[in-house]
Parts: structure tokens; sequence; C-alpha cells
């Protein structure tokens, strides 16, 4: 089911030359208050619309009078102003898609209008452009230390279920911002737990998942102080996991939500009883949880975190996970990690 009426109030610009067309895409929205529609029959007439109404999603024709689609595109992309709007191209056409997307087009509908999928681009589309707006609040409040105000802990939770409901690789954002600003973070221990957990033989969907529940399993990070970010041995860092669980634990308990749960409170727990927050021990430990430590700690290792600048190469890292066998690290999956150690160090060159 689309629930477009989740969104609250929108509004959408039809630029369209032919008035059946028009009113058939109009006719899509008929049933939700909500949404107010808008058209116009060529580029000309639709900047007339936006100068006067905010607009939230253009569907945009591309052959027209006066001023045709691939100008109409162009203009609105290079416009500090109507750049951030989504603007959803209708051709079916592959080479006016590829022209369009190099100019800055977000998404693609064919004719004749299906209603479904024209409901779900706008849905999807919707939610980014919400998503990409609570992520600036969440980053100017974490740069100005707004991280313990209701507010930015609402925002985190609305930016995490848009992204476990619609667009997960938007979670990647969120981990930029938990990790240093680092763009390829995420990525690189998603894939460090993909390849554990395949070796593992974890399912597909649990690897679907575990790759995505390394974007926030340190969300925990971004509600501490910068002075408690920056030193890992201090008590404040140490509530980070129970931090993160807070965030996520008025969510709607997805499959997603569920595994990032039990990672973000327990992958600081050791192997042998000495870790934090619970101090559980061997297999009390969550699989998940004990998979994701080991990818955590390899790059942790080699990677430099604000809260330890130093790094070292990855066959340097390799021995000092081999003595922490039984004692920070699983020793099975330590073993699958060792024994397959070359795959895991390509996936470091990768990013490197």
């Amino acid at each position: 089911m689309i629930e477009l009426e989740k969104l609250g109030k929108c509004s959408i610009l039809i630029v369209e030359d032919d008035g059946f067309n028009q009113e058939l895409a109009a006719a899509i929205f008929e049933e939700y208050k909500d949404i107010t529609v808008f058209k116009a029959d060529n580029g000309k007439e639709a900047f007339k619309v936006l100068e006067k109404t905010s607009i939230d999603i253009i569907l945009l024709d591309l052959v027209m009078p006066s001023m045709n689609g691939f100008e109409t595109l162009e203009i609105l992309k290079k416009s500090d102003e109507y750049a951030s709007i989504p603007v959803i191209i209708v051709t079916s056409e592959e080479n006016e898609r590829k022209t369009t997307y190099k100019l800055g087009a977000n998404d693609f509908i064919s004719k004749p209008y299906n209603p479904t999928e024209v409901k779900l681009r706008v849905f999807n589309n919707l939610r980014i452009k919400k998503f990409s707006a609570l992520f600036d609040e969440i980053k100017n409040d974490t740069e100005e230390e707004g991280i313990y105000s209701s507010e930015y802990i609402k925002n985190l939770q609305k930016a995490l279920e848009i992204a476990d409901n619609s667009q997960k690789k938007l979670l990647a954002k969120l981990a930029t911002l938990a990790h240093s600003n680092e763009d390829n973070a995420s990525q690189r221990l998603g894939e460090y737990t993909v390849l554990l957990g395949n070796i593992y033989g974890l399912n597909k969907r649990e690897i679907d998942d575990i790759f995505y529940a390394m974007s926030i399993y340190d969300i925990g990070l971004l509600r501490l102080s910068k002075e408690a970010y920056s030193n890992s041995e201090s008590q404040e860092f140490k509530i980070h996991p129970q931090l993160g669980l807070e965030i996520l634990k008025d969510l709607e308990e997805t499959p997603l939500i569920k595994m990032a749960k039990v990672i973000t409170l327990y992958h600081h727990e050791n192997w042998d009883g000495s870790g934090y927050p619970e101090g559980l021990k061997e297999e009390s430990i969550p699989l998940y949880t004990r998979i994701a430590t080991i990818a955590d700690y390899f790059d942790e290792l080699t990677s430099s975190r604000s809260y330890d600048k130093a790094s070292m190469s990855s066959k340097n890292a390799l021995e000092v996970m081999k003595r922490e066998s039984g004692s920070k690290l699983d020793p099975t999956l330590l073993k699958l990690f060792v024994n397959n150690f070359q795959q895991f160090k390509a996936i470091k060159k990768k990013f490197t």
C-alpha cells in the first residue's frame, strides 16, 4: 500500500502540453485531500507557477512548445532556488533518460500513466526529499552540539524510518556523521560483515540486513559531546551503545531495526566477558554482533577514527586480532576471518 497521506500536505506540479494526459495525471491524486496539484502547459508556464507557489515535486514531460522539458530541467537544476525539488521525467526513451539523468533528473515514468507506478515514484521521491531536509537539520545540530534535544532525537528517528521503509542506502549518510564524515566507512564495514556472514552461512535476508545495520550500529556516537567523542576510554563514550538503542527502540521493529538493535547495544562486548555495557560472554553475545565486532575491530585497527587517529597495515592488524582470539573476539569466527584474510584485505584496498 502506498501511503501518500502520511506525507502530510504537499504540492505537485504537472508540466505537460497534452490536456488529456495532464488531466489523467492530476486525477491520480484526487483522492488525497492534502495533495494540491498545479498544472502548466510548458516550461515557461511552469516557472510562473514556481514564482508564486511552493512546489514539492514536478512531473515533467519532455516534448512541449515554448520551452521543452530538457530546457526546463536544465534551468531547474542549475537554480539555487529550485534545484532541490525532485523532478520525475515522463519518457520511455532510453536515450532521453540518459540525457535527462545527466541534467539532474531524479526519476522516470512512462506513458500511458500507470497510477500505481506514478504514486510510488512520487511517494519515494518525496520521502527522499524529506530525508534530505532532516539530514541537514541533524548535521547542523551535530555540529552545533544540539545533540541532547528531544527534537534532535526525533529527527534521527524520522530519518531512520524513512530510510528503512523506502531507501536503505540513505542510511550511509547518517553513518558519515557517526564516523567523522568519512564517506566510505559504512560501505567498507558493510562489505566486511557481508563477506564474513556469507562464509559463516547467513541467509540472503540476514546478509542484506547486516550490511545496512553497519550504517547505524554506531548511531549513539551522534549523541556524544565532541569531548567524549574523541576519548574512547571515557565513561561518557562508553554509554554510546545505550544512547544508540534509545534512538532505535521506538521505531517499527522491522528485521533490519531488530538486527541493528542487538549490534548497536552489544558491539563492544568481548568474548571473555570483559566488554560493555553488560559484560556478556561467549555465545550469550548475539551472533550478528560477534560478526560485526570482528569487522568493526579490523576497520578500527586499519582506519583513522576520531577517537584513535593511529592506523596500521592490514597485515599488522591481522596479528593483533589473532592475539585477541578467545579474549575480545569469537575464536570460531576469527578463524574464518584468518582463513579468508586475503578477501578482507582486498575490500580494504578497494576503499583506500
